[in-house]
């Protein structure tokens, strides 16, 4: 897949790609079929030199005398009949890849109605003659003759034996295949024509020589072929040289690296238990690391992000499949190569494992990177941050170096046992890191699964959750995680419906929220101005996690005091938690708390006959290249990473999280009664703006394959995609309450938590905030009060998200205070400007226990009109 996908990013047409995944994959198994041909000569050379005694005994003895002699013969020649399998390992390397290009091009959908050169669908056999109305598939007759060719050159002088079965093979291939898609054909043919020109260099003098200089040939001709007619950005391209330069280098310096390679492999070569034990302890070291330590890593941070995905219940399911994964690549097959080869070999592949293993430790280890929040199919929310700078790479390089330097010394002189030493110690304090992340994820999980047990809204059926009463005033604030104010207007404009459908609300777009992550932003939308991060800070006494669970609970306490009965759902960051730890509120009567992120996906996916729900792929998948993503060095993970598609051909974006929050906006009508008797208070907390995915316009709905992304000034950017979908979804919500009598009694608030940085420009740049724009500072805020009608209307009031308590709690209850501090709710705070923070850890766990780790430089004091620069301060409280 990464071939393919590598070759299509240069040439772009599919076609072009299936040769280079032929070329690649004949390329990495040239050195295995080199041995094969030596084994298969052996072989017969044996059997030629064994043939005319083994005749006399055939002709003079019958029976078990027969047996016996023949038997004896090959012990006095140091022969078993088992040896004869050695003719076979050609065909035996040949079948795993046969299996893999079978599965992965045969079902590929980048393929699917794509003409290359004669074939007119490569998804489909190519059917080119049409003889009286019978098809004729020519590509397989093609892929057979080319095979027979090659194979008439190969059996020259060969035993009948042999030819009878390389023919025989090839009229198989051809039954196998005559239906199959023309690309698959395709692939087989073109590896045919790789067996056919490696026969003939097998006959000519010099075939090393000829060799080098038409392979550096071609990849000078890639290279100017990339530099100057490819489309990728100049970064892309010369990256894509530097990989072409690798083999280039390698081929003309081989006699070099050999001259300083061997003196050391030689020490190996002497001591061949001392090389097969360096070999495994540095292939077990990688598949550890890569299969185990670094997901287990991500999981530990979350377990809870992790669980009940799909059919997997554990995350350990996804660590049993990475671990399978990597322990087959290194230790099964790594041990498959290793002895297969001799003892030079031998030597040197157990070096370069070792530098191998040696190097991802130090990458993952020492320069494991900063790169922000993961999501749980390991994509990252920031990927600029994925450019290192030179210093950084400089170091990587020289910490690699010198630990190479000393492990190749150590070798040189002899000095094994040192290194294997090393190499256990490694091994040994791997697995305790992994045993001791195994324990966390256990710990998590079985938190996550009590949640569940007690959360009525985790069972996958759709049934009200949510209750509004008809003939009692209902409040709903709905936290729109990572909604954009910027996008609020454009979302209305190319929607008339919308004013109707949000009647009587108010827009704020002159609101600034605390910081641009929710740790910053929720505390003081929920709780008021007592939980913003330079208040928090001044209650030293408290622990973040203290000051945060007070300010979820302070409106639910108001309310459910004042005689409502309150509903929240997924409070932000309770306990420190990703997935919302509900127990806070287990001692709060007359308030219902319940986790809503994903219980609705399966559901959506069913009733919408969206296909399978790849989730559970997507993590299995993207956990794998996070790993090798990680034991890469630092100036190669942005390729890697590849934009957050990991060189996937059909992209794990970001729509499979997007369903797991889009999906209750979607039920959001069907979620909600309207037969309380009861004053109700919601706070409902979704995710739907926080994504960045393509949708169908106009209604802005998923789709397998968006064909209309509209025309708007927005229209290719995923994160207006999200956000409007947000917007119609609660149009749809706010229709169904005008229909069931409830709209009218119904205070309704619409906020974010904070913005997001993106280059959109909407509201600006002129202000003292580094690197990310103003948008990741300006939240939605939208008002609906009670009994208010008439189009959107704008209020350019001063306001941030802390105002919200106020906001909800205005006319229904008198003088409200905070329950925990005494002090009364107000807004006056922001009456002289506020103090906001550009501190972009967004975890607790970045910060101090009690207080948030902001230097001085990373305030700023914002007044009046946000969109005036002038207001914009960088200074410290």
């Amino acid at each position: 897949e990464f071939i393919f996908v590598l070759t299509q990013r240069v040439f772009v047409t599919p076609g072009y790609s299936i040769l280079g995944v032929s070329v690649g994959i004949s390329v990495l198994c040239l050195p295995m079929y080199i041995v094969a041909e030596k084994w298969q000569e052996a072989e017969r050379e044996i059997q030629k030199k064994l043939k005319p005694e083994i005749d006399i005994i055939k002709s003079a003895f019958k029976g078990d005398e027969q047996y016996l002699l023949i038997s004896t013969y090959y012990r006095q020649n140091h022969y078993h009949p088992v040896y004869s399998l050695r003719s076979s390992l050609g065909l035996v390397i040949q079948i795993p890849f046969f299996i893999a290009a079978y599965s992965y091009l045969s079902h590929l959908d980048a393929l699917r109605g794509i003409s290359f050169l004669f074939i007119r669908d490569m998804s489909a056999p190519d059917g080119l003659w049409n003889i009286n109305g019978f098809s004729i598939n020519v590509l397989p007759l093609m892929m057979t003759a080319i095979n027979y060719g090659a194979g008439m050159i190969y059996t020259r002088g060969l035993p009948l034996r042999e030819k009878v079965q390389v023919f025989g093979l090839g009229a198989v291939f051809l039954v196998l295949l005559y239906k199959s898609p023309a690309g698959l054909v395709l692939y087989w043919t073109l590896n045919n024509v790789f067996s056919l020109v490696k026969n003939i260099f097998y006959k000519i003098k010099n075939p090393g020589k000829i060799l080098r200089i038409l392979v550096t040939l071609l990849i000078l001709l890639l290279i100017c072929y990339v530099f100057f007619f490819n489309s990728a950005s100049l970064k892309k391209r010369l990256f894509f040289i530097s990989a072409l330069a690798v083999p280039l280098v390698l081929i003309w310096t081989q006699k070099l690296l050999a001259g300083i390679l061997l003196p050391a492999s030689s020490r190996l070569a002497a001591d061949p238990g001392s090389r097969t034990r360096l070999f495994a302890a540095s292939a077990l070291l990688l598949a550890l690391l890569m299969g185990w330590y670094i997901p287990s890593a991500v999981f530990a941070s979350s377990p809870g992000e992790f669980s009940f995905i799909d059919t997997y219940s554990s995350p350990f399911a996804f660590l049993r499949h990475n671990v399978c994964e990597f322990s087959g690549l290194f230790l099964f097959w790594g041990l498959c190569l290793y002895f297969l080869f001799g003892t030079k070999v031998k030597s040197i592949f157990a070096m370069a494992v070792c530098g191998l293993s040696l190097s991802a430790l130090i990458d993952t280890v020492v320069f494991s990177g900063n790169y922000g929040t993961i999501s749980n199919i390991f994509l990252f929310d920031n990927p600029d941050t994925l450019f290192p700078g030179m210093a950084a790479i400089a170091a990587n390089c020289a910490a690699i170096l010198a630990v190479l330097i000393v492990f190749f010394m150590l070798i040189k002189n002899n000095k094994l046992r040192p290194a294997l030493l090393c190499m256990y110690c490694c091994v040994l304090a791997l697995s305790g890191l992994s045993v001791y992340h195994g324990i966390q994820i256990q710990r998590g999980y079985s938190e996550v699964a009590s949640l569940r047990e007690s959360d009525a809204g985790a069972v996958h059926v759709l049934k009200p959750v949510f209750s509004l009463s008809k003939t009692k005033p209902n409040v709903v604030v709905l936290m729109a995680d990572r909604a954009i104010s910027g996008y609020v207007k454009p979302v209305f404009a190319e929607a008339p419906h919308m004013e109707r459908d949000f009647d009587g609300f108010v827009y704020y777009p002159n609101t600034v929220s605390y910081g641009m992550h929710t740790l910053f932003g929720a505390p003081p939308l929920f709780g008021g101005y007592e939980y913003t991060p330079r208040a928090m800070n001044a209650r030293n006494t408290l622990s973040i996690e203290a000051k945060t669970g007070e300010s979820l609970r302070v409106l639910p306490l108001l309310f459910s005091g004042a005689g409502f009965q309150v509903t929240v759902t997924d409070p932000p960051s309770a306990n420190r938690e990703m997935i919302s730890d509900i127990r806070i509120f287990k001692n709060d009567e007359r308030v219902r708390a319940m986790n809503t992120l994903g219980n609705y996906r399966a559901l959506w996916y069913l009733e919408h006959d969206f296909g399978v729900n790849t989730s559970r792929d997507a993590i299995m998948r993207n956990m794998a290249w996070f790993s090798l993503f990680k034991v890469c060095p630092v100036f190669m993970r942005y390729f890697v990473y590849d934009s957050g598609n990991y060189w996937n051909m059909n992209r794990f974006d970001s729509m499979f999280t997007f369903i797991d929050s889009y999906s209750l906006m979607d039920f959001l009508p069907e979620l909600t009664d309207y037969g309380a008797t009861e004053g109700q208070v919601i706070f409902l907390v979704n995710l739907t703006p926080h994504n960045s995915v393509f949708l169908q316009y106009p209604s802005y709905t998923p789709a397998r394959d968006v064909t209309d992304k509209g025309h708007g000034e927005f229209a290719g950017e995923g994160a207006y995609h999200a956000n409007a979908a947000f917007f119609h979804r609660m149009g749809e919500w706010l229709e169904a309450l005008k229909t069931n009598g409830v709209y009218d009694n119904t205070r309704i608030i619409i906020v974010s938590d904070h913005g997001a940085n993106l280059d959109a420009h909407i509201a600006g740049d002129n202000i003292p905030v580094p690197e990310e724009r103003r948008e990741a500072y300006n939240p939605v805020l939208l008002v609906k009060d009670f009994n208010a009608h008439g189009p959107l209307a704008t209020d350019g009031r001063f306001m941030t998200n802390a105002d919200v308590p106020v906001l909800a709690t205005a006319g229904i209850i008198d003088a409200p205070k905070n329950p925990f501090t005494g002090n009364p709710l107000t807004t006056t705070p922001k009456d002289e400007g506020v103090y906001i923070t550009i501190n972009h850890q967004w975890a607790a766990y970045h910060h101090n226990k009690n207080t948030f780790k902001i230097a001085d430089d990373e305030w700023v004091f914002v007044h009046d009109d946000i969109f005036d620069a002038a207001n914009w301060t960088r200074e410290a409280p």
